[in-house]
């Protein structure tokens, strides 16, 4: 595989010099050539993007854009056969002359291919095929959800809309996606986009964007691109996401609106609420497209009072091979307010038929506040007593992007261009403000096998209203922690592409070069003082009223918690008996600041041609090259603990990476194609890997002894040659069925090393010698392959009442290796890399009403290597034990919503999410080694929807 990866550039290289030579030598474009434009549109005026529009003699394809309109430039005069195909639509066929220096218009009307499709035409017939004509006409791999298949589900944010996409699994958080894994990739491997401009995650550790600040409800579309063309970004090994902004596309106005409310039976019950809008319109002088003037602008807010009932043990094994959780039980209480709005809006003007400037924006916000109540019971019985912490979650993340550009097809010739704004901001990013409370209570607290019934449920002996640690009087104020500060970034980007079209020989085709710039700056300044040393009052001074007296379904019993308000007016009132620890508060502080300047800067050229109506190839080269400077800080931690001072650290780095791409598709006949696809992508380290720090903490690794965790500067990106192999068949009734298969060569991938600091050889060993010590490191290579499956389909065709029927599933299949990883013998799967991934997804459709049930199933896959076999930290009972790496569960999801059409555009909806209350959590090894297992319980809501009468 790796021959055949060196000789990808050889081939690429061949291909593209002789169709620039024969560019070249082309004797030039006749000044008399014609142009053919138009606009595609179903009967009710609503444009079709994704069309395909195909000329013969000639055959010269190309696809309508998201505003219908599309464009055939330097077409010889003469006489043509047009036509235009939209899956779920008859074909429009349009006899045409082009005359000399002329532009000749045909604007489609299509016809909903079956009558029974005709009668549920509002339930989303539009919606489906829309999605599946973009990803048949795109010249990538892509996957593709509309807004209205987004809105038939209840999807929080986008994240969980893109779960339900083919070979993504989802890293959640709180109940709800958070990050996206791409076959069998984890979240920094790929990269989101808003409409193509590439946006910061608001996480100062981290590149991958939290998807969850984005609500899923103020955006068009949702697109994944699982290989990548020379003219997109190259950070993308495990695919690239875009989130596209809804567009104005009709004359006539739109407007929709909706308000929905609902609850979740947990901790007292929870409330939800949300309302959503959107408006727009074309208006001005109409031209020969339409309206000059496009506006279309959203809103979304929602607020989602959730609670999480959780249980963390630390699972061992008894000399008699028997689990045991006798080192301990953490039961905690999470009480959350989040909130989450957005706006977006997107304005163009048609300054001619072919030639527009737009500008899109978007804004989102989500302040996921909450409230942590955590009982640490100590084990085994006799060790010790038991502690309290609370804290507060105060985490404000925003993303907000503005894009202005320019399109303008010539008679010969293209133009696009673009310069974008993208900023983030973690407000809180510094950590939890919090409070610890020891206690001697509990020393007779510890695993009680005998009343264990469930392996995931281990009882403990002190679990009763009755012991002493449930008494508050027994647990005493050791420290508060206060944090400020913030981490932002910000992204400065632009660029520009030129194509001319051509004709080599007979063959219709395309030369494309272009270039783009980035300037990405992101740091964060956090300050966390820590008050301790102190006065001690008891915990019954600080006591909440809030109790649950069903936590974890009556499994446990969760003793009285404390109010963060009361802690904090305690310590403002008695500042003197809780002065700041200085140390600890620099060694909390210090090692978390920085600032990271990168600079991308890319160009490419790209050649697209048409051998006939069946071959359609795009070769390509881009070439980026990287710069970045950091600054850090090294906080020196002494053998005793005690703190050694901070001083700055600085790194740089440069680089450039060829990254060739070859696209083809084979068309086998009118509806079923091959698309044959190799290219080479790059995954730049996540920020504060790159920074030079140093972080210790007291008792923070395995058995208790110290963690050091150090930034590496010299840490390289990582890069992937990928292969994909893909058919796929549009079938009748608004349906399409893929099936493909997907090798990544990885070489250089990143991961985290652990290992025990020796006592001579090591830089840190005078100072740290026997800690463990925690780095990013490159490995030495690895590969994920799999294949996937998907169906979707309109059942119309089935009798009577049954023609209402639809289905949507996709399945994925992945695995992976990743070699010579330090102190294993053994090559583990990838982080993230999920073996099974489907979702089912059937639904049913009336002229007035839509059920959909949405099923998605993650299988467990590794979220973070911990098993060593060699070495000081080598560990027993091998991979599968309870020391082995650690795990997500498994997760599979029901979702579903219900709408009815009532009258003069009201509509009415019920949804359940989470409806068989599956668990989220943690586990080392195999599932019965658990680390967490948390539940949300089920939320239900109820809402009216209202939108114009016409629509």
């Amino acid at each position: 595989m790796f021959a055949k990866a060196t000789c990808i550039p050889l081939l690429l290289t061949m291909t593209l010099l002789p169709l620039l030579a024969g560019a070249a030598t082309d004797k030039g474009t006749p000044a008399g050539n014609g142009t053919v434009s138009g606009t595609v549109k179903d009967g009710a005026g609503a444009v079709l993007q994704g069309a395909q529009i195909i000329m013969q003699p000639t055959a010269t394809t190309v696809a309508s854009d998201a505003q219908g309109s599309f464009v055939i430039p330097n077409i010889p005069p003469g006489t043509y056969t047009v036509t235009v195909s939209y899956v779920g639509f008859d074909n429009s066929v349009t006899t045409i002359v082009v005359q000399p220096g002329q532009t000749a218009t045909l604007n489609a009307s299509m016809s909903i291919a079956s009558a029974n499709q005709q009668v549920i035409v509002n339930a989303g017939l539009v919606g489906d095929a829309a999605a599946i004509n973009e990803q048949r006409t795109s010249a990538n791999i892509l996957n593709v959800q509309t807004d209205t298949q987004i809105q038939s589900l209840p999807n929080a944010n986008v994240a969980d809309a893109i779960g339900r996409m083919p070979g993504v699994t989802l890293q959640r958080n709180e109940g709800e996606g958070q990050y996206v894994q791409i076959r069998g990739t984890e979240p920094r491997l790929s990269n989101t986009t808003i409409d193509g401009v590439v946006v910061p995650g608001p996480d100062p550790e981290v590149r991958q964007v939290d998807l969850d600040t984005i609500p899923a409800d103020i955006v068009g579309s949702l697109a994944i691109n699982k290989t990548l063309s020379a003219n997109q970004d190259g950070d993308a090994i495990g695919g690239s996401v875009d989130v596209r902004i809804k567009q104005a596309t009709s004359d006539q106005p739109t407007f929709k609106v909706e308000g929905i409310g609902g609850y979740t039976p947990i901790a007292g019950t929870r409330r939800v609420f949300s309302i959503n809008s959107a408006a727009g319109m074309r208006f001005g002088q109409n031209s020969n497209h339409g309206k000059r003037f496009g506006l279309m602008l959203g809103y979304s807010y929602d607020y989602n009072g959730r609670a999480i009932d959780d249980i963390e043990p630390t699972p061992d094994l008894y000399p008699n091979g028997q689990t045991t959780f006798d080192d301990g039980l953490n039961v905690q209480e999470y009480l959350y307010d989040r909130t989450r709005y957005g706006f977006a809006g997107a304005l163009d003007y048609k300054l001619a038929e072919d030639s527009d400037l737009y500008v899109h924006g978007l804004f989102s916000n989500f302040r996921d506040y909450g409230q942590k109540f955590q009982y640490k019971l100590a084990g085994p019985i006799g060790s010790g007593g038991a502690s309290y912490h609370t804290s507060v979650r105060r985490p404000n993340l925003q993303i907000a992007d503005l894009a202005l550009g320019g399109n303008h097809v010539l008679t010969h010739s293209f133009l696009h261009y673009q310069i974008a704004i993208a900023h983030s901001r973690f407000g809180g990013a510094a950590g939890n403000p919090g409070a610890d409370f020891s206690s001697s209570a509990g020393s007779d607290c510890g695993y009680s096998p005998s009343t264990t019934v469930s392996k995931y449920r281990p009882q403990y002996t002190c679990d009763n209203p009755s012991d002493s640690i449930a008494d508050p009087s027994q647990y005493q104020l050791s420290d508060i922690n206060l944090t400020t500060g913030q981490a932002t970034q910000l992204n400065l980007q632009a660029g520009a592409a030129m194509g001319v079209n051509y004709h080599w020989g007979a063959h219709a085709s395309t030369l494309e070069f272009g270039g783009q710039f980035r300037n990405e700056h992101k740091g964060q300044d956090a300050y966390s003082p820590t008050y301790d040393n102190g006065a001690t009052p008891p915990m019954s001074q600080f006591l909440s009223s809030f109790t649950n007296p069903h936590y974890y379904g009556g499994s446990y019993y969760l003793p009285p918690v404390t109010s963060f308000t009361l802690i904090t007016s305690y310590l403002a009132a008695n500042m003197s008996q809780l002065p700041l620890d200085e140390a600890t508060t620099h060694q909390s502080s210090d090692a978390a600041n920085y600032n990271l300047q990168e600079r991308v800067s890319a160009g490419y050229v790209m050649n697209t041609i048409e051998f006939g109506a069946r071959i359609h190839l795009q070769t390509g080269l881009r070439l980026e090259g990287t710069q970045t400077s950091n600054t850090g800080y090294l906080v020196l931690t002494n053998a005793d603990g005690s703190y050694g001072g901070t001083t700055p650290q600085y790194g740089s780095g440069s680089y450039v990476n060829p990254l060739p791409s070859v696209q083809l598709r084979y068309t086998l006949d009118n509806d079923s194609d091959i698309r044959a696809v190799y290219g080479r992508g790059i995954s730049r380290p996540d920020p504060y890997q790159l920074v030079p720090y140093i972080v210790f903490t007291t008792a923070g690794g395995p058995s208790g002894i110290n963690l050091v965790q150090i930034g590496n500067t010299g840490i390289v990106a990582e890069h992937a040659n990928d292969f994909d192999l893909l058919y796929e068949r549009f079938l009748p009734s608004v349906g399409m069925l893929q099936g493909g298969y997907f090798y990544k060569q990885i070489t250089r991938p990143i991961y985290l090393q652990q290992s025990i600091i020796p006592a001579t050889g090591s830089p840190l060993s005078q100072l740290y010698a026997g800690d463990y010590v925690q780095q990013e490191v490159n490995g030495d290579h690895a590969y994920v392959q799999g294949f996937e499956l998907a169906y979707q389909q309109h059942l119309s065709n089935l009798p009577g009442v049954l023609g209402g029927a639809r289905i949507n599933a996709n399945f994925a299949y992945t695995n992976s290796k990743n070699y010579n990883l330090s102190n294993r013998t053994d090559d583990p799967q990838l982080v993230g890399q999920a073996p099974f991934s489907w979702n089912i997804g059937p639904s049913y459709a009336t002229k007035r009403g839509l059920v959909s049930v949405g099923i998605s199933h993650n299988s467990a896959n590794i979220y973070a290597y911990q098993y060593q076999s060699t070495g000081p930290a080598a560990v027993p009972y091998g991979t599968a034990g309870p020391f082995g790496d650690n795990y997500f569960y498994s997760h599979t999801q029901i979702d579903a919503q219900a709408t009815y059409y009532i009258t003069k555009g009201f509509s009415v909806l019920a949804s359940g999410e989470n409806m068989n209350n599956e668990v989220f959590g943690f586990y080392n090894g195999s599932p019965q080694y658990m680390t967490q297992r948390e539940y949300y319980k089920p939320t239900y809501s109820f809402g009216i929807r209202w939108s114009l009468h016409h629509e």
